[in-house]
């Protein structure tokens, strides 16, 4: 995303999204099981598809605060969880076919 932060109202504004470089590098993002009894998940997407999953967490995390950090608020920490990236759980085949 192309984010400006405006230190007058200590809010961020969202100026849309960013281009990026080597759009179909591939990622795999592994949650590691949390005992033996569990399996590890392996999340499998490409660059463009992390930045649509970042951008969508990221804008609706900061909408919940009116694009004003709570904390930090010049802070650009973006993280995601597991449902928000479930439709690429084991996605080995379209990628290594």
């Amino acid at each position: 995303m192309n984010i400006q932060y405006d230190e007058a109202t200590k809010t961020q504004n969202n100026l849309g999204r960013k281009e990026i470089k080597n759009r179909d590098l591939i990622y795999v993002f592994v949650a590691i099981a949390p005992d033996d009894n569990s399996k590890d998940l392996f999340f499998i997407l490409t660059k463009s598809q992390l930045q649509d999953v970042c951008i969508k967490s990221y804008s609706n995390w900061m909408g919940k605060h009116e694009w004003k950090r709570p904390r930090s608020p010049e802070s650009y920490d973006c993280r995601f969880s597991i449902p928000e990236v479930e439709d690429y759980k084991n996605n080995w085949k379209t990628y290594f076919g």
